[in-house]
């Protein structure tokens, strides 16, 4: 804007009336030009024939003789401002600066070349000197309200708003802006959060200017900023209406749109403005990115793909392969991004991104870590980096370290909808109790088993954060048992007491201590766990544990109160998405001298992983007691052979991100070979809803099956109902 004022009214003043008559050039053209190449021009001559084509708006021709009379006179001031004339007039800011340094080294204190210069410093993109020439003819003394007002108008091009805000106020409460500056003053105090001020200036412009754009715009942007969305809405679509064929207006009602979650009314006001400007990128963009937030992944690559066949730019590149990321097509993910890395190999930001989500992909969670701080690094505050990196903290259950991430994020972009979702669930972990209720219904039938038990019952587990790695909770718990071989329904009431430390990967502890009470004069009992979880290297899990409890097979073993006490570990490793291996081994010591060793091992195959999972998984598993009972099932060592089909179906959070509301149903069917050729039968089902950030619930039923009904079956139905407060 500065550079289009120097072209249009030239602050040197040069356009004066000359002697030579301009006409006369323009009726011969060309001959003065050939007599003035022919060198048959005499001095005066040429000086008069500069004028005439300074005057004419030939410019490049007028350069030509001002050279040759730059040499002639090379300390002629007139000759120097009219060149700088000839170099603005064809645009060319950069050759009139060194002739403006000359005269301001003969005239340090004329006021007008030196706004002159700042106007052409700007154009030239040189803002730093401007800014210091406007400033130093400030400082003497020989400002007006004129270089005042560009001063602050230059100031807000750098970004400098309190200076350019109070010298705006000073000359908006004498009534000397003008209306493009007093826009440009609201504009900033809205940059500086002083909307009411701002709203003051705007309705005294509304009244001054009342069909104004530029006004209007600014009404816009205010209740934009005070989020009043419908309004500004109404607003854009006014700007609309007045001037159909600027794409801005489009684009900001967009904007609104997509800041009230409308992401189906922000699309369609991009393609109203595709309708005029067919190609217009920041439409495409917005069309590319509203898609793959609304899950509509077709037409989210096929508009990035138009967006890079018109114009390759790393940045499609690098959110078409977020896309795919989200879609967790991660190996076509990760081939964008090396297609990208071999188009711009000195892309460093581009390598970072690509380095971080290859390591994302595989929660690696130490080189993740690095991964995207090093991208950071590379790119301060973008957000896609900082909202992974406050998903990998959640995962970790790094609450603190995921809520200042979070808050990082909404500081630079408050209406990014995932990051708020998440925000808030760091807020429920860290300050808000949960209350984690169920009932539960179990039913087993068997023949020589010996594991004839039926319960129904309902339990509460309160948990508490008490500090970012440390909580604490309670569990309550009745069962009521009936068993068909004896007229006997105790009744079981227990609570139980636990403490949790959490610093993962590193490790989790969680240890807890139970009482329960049980009627018709059946012994009460102690029971109480302890567990350790580590990772300690990238996709490795170790798992330890200690267990004290009761042994409710069937109505002997809770008469006589058989307890046992179970030592268990596990490995299992974590290999990229698609697969991961376990083994673990146990050792159950009864308290009637009995002794239980079983050892396992178990692979599962991730045919789909998010959003559909569909898993198949094999497991071997021995079992070996070391006495044979006759009051439970203790036969003597055999293997089983389990191989199952997993499926969840998720209907909201595709994206399966952290702190997302989800529901999902999933089932399951397992058959497991046993000695004497019977076979196991087991199917599982469930259903999952949040119903809202604070409250979820789910339902789950479990039917298993022997070839034949007298050896073994069982019943489950299952309750839980999870809220926060």
């Amino acid at each position: 804007m500065v550079g289009l004022t120097v072209v249009e009214v030239p602050a040197t003043g040069l356009q004066q009336n000359l002697s030579a008559e301009p006409l006369l050039i323009q009726r011969t053209n060309t001959l003065p030009m050939a007599a003035f190449r022919k060198g048959s021009l005499d001095r005066q001559k040429t000086r008069e024939l500069a004028d005439a084509l300074l005057k004419a708006g030939r410019f490049r021709d007028a350069e030509e003789v001002l050279r040759k009379l730059l040499v002639w006179f090379p300390k002629d001031e007139d000759i120097q401002r009219k060149a700088i004339w000839a170099y603005e007039g064809q645009e060319q800011p950069q050759k009139a600066l060194p002739i403006y340094d000359r005269l301001l080294q003969l005239h340090p204190n004329d006021a007008v070349l030196s706004v002159a210069a700042a106007k052409t410093s700007e154009w030239a993109g040189n803002r730093q000197k401007a800014l210091r020439l406007y400033s130093g003819v400030i400082a003497a003394g020989r400002g007006n309200n004129t270089i005042n007002a560009e001063y602050a108008d230059l100031l807000v091009l750098d970004r400098q708003f309190e200076p350019a805000v109070t010298r705006y106020r000073e000359l908006w409460r004498a009534g000397k802006l003008q209306r493009k500056q007093a826009v440009s003053f609201a504009n900033a105090l809205m940059t500086m959060k002083e909307s009411a001020e701002a709203a003051a200036v705007i309705t005294a412009l509304a009244k001054s200017y009342p069909d104004d754009t530029e006004v209007l715009q600014a009404e816009a942007e205010l209740a934009y900023s005070r989020k009043e969305y419908a309004r500004a809405s109404a607003l854009y679509r006014e700007l609309i209406t007045k001037k159909p064929e600027l794409p801005l207006f489009y684009l900001r009602l967009a904007g609104m749109a997509m800041a009230a979650g409308n992401y189906t009314e922000s699309i369609k006001v991009c393609r109203e403005l595709l309708q005029i400007h067919a190609d217009n990128s920041d439409a495409l963009l917005l069309i590319a990115q509203l898609s793959s937030w609304q899950r509509d992944y077709d037409t989210s690559l096929a508009t990035y793909d138009r967006l890079i066949a018109a114009n390759p730019s790393p940045l499609y590149y690098r959110e078409k392969a977020r896309v795919l990321g989200w879609m967790t097509q991660y190996e076509n993910a990760l081939a964008e991004y090396d297609k990208v890395i071999r188009i711009y190999p000195e892309n460093s930001a581009l390598k970072a991104e690509a380095a971080a989500k290859r390591e994302y992909y595989r929660h690696a969670y130490r080189h993740t870590l690095q991964a995207y701080q090093l991208w950071l690094e590379a790119e301060p505050l973008h957000p896609e980096a900082l909202f992974d990196l406050g998903q990998l903290y959640m995962q970790q259950g790094r609450w603190s370290d995921a809520a200042s991430t979070y808050d990082e994020l909404l500081a630079a972009l408050p209406d990014h909808q995932m990051a708020i979702s998440a925000r808030e669930k760091t807020k429920q972990y860290v300050s808000l109790t949960q209350a984690e209720s169920g009932a539960e219904f179990f039913k087993a039938i068997s023949g020589g088993r010996l594991t004839d038990v039926a319960f129904s019952g309902y339990y509460t587990t309160f948990s508490r954060q008490v500090h970012d790695n440390l909580s604490l909770f309670m569990k309550l718990d009745s069962r009521f048992y009936h068993f068909d071989e004896i007229s006997l329904t105790p009744i079981s009431h227990a609570m139980t007491i636990g403490i949790e430390y959490r610093n993962q990967p590193i490790i989790l502890l969680r240890a807890a201590s139970g009482w329960r009470q049980n009627s018709d004069g059946l012994k009460d009992s102690q029971t109480g766990y302890a567990e350790a979880i580590s990772t300690p290297v990238d996709n490795l899990h170790l798992g330890i544990g200690f267990h004290r409890e009761e042994v409710i097979q069937n109505a002997t073993t809770y008469r006589n109160h058989l307890q046992t006490s179970r030592w268990q570990g596990r490995i299992v490793y974590d290999g990229y998405h698609r697969w991961y291996a376990g083994a673990d081994y146990a050792l159950d010591l009864y308290s009637d001298g009995n002794a239980l060793v079983t050892a396992g091992a178990d692979l599962t195959a991730r045919l789909l992983y998010d959003p559909e999972r569909l898993n198949i998984s094999y497991r071997i598993q021995e079992y070996a007691f070391n006495e044979r009972r006759t009051t439970y099932w203790t036969p003597s060592s055999f293997v089983t052979h389990t191989a199952g089909i997993e499926w969840r179906h998720h209907f909201q959070n595709a994206e399966l991100f952290q702190g997302g509301n989800d529901s999902y149903f999933s089932s399951a069917f397992r058959l497991s070979l046993e000695p004497g050729g019977n076979v196991s039968h087991q199917v599982q089902a469930g259903f999952h809803h949040d119903w809202s950030q604070h409250f979820s619930s789910s339902l789950e039923y479990q039917y298993t099956w022997d070839t034949s009904a007298s050896i073994y079956q069982d019943r489950r139905l299952k309750s839980e109902f999870l809220w926060r407060f």
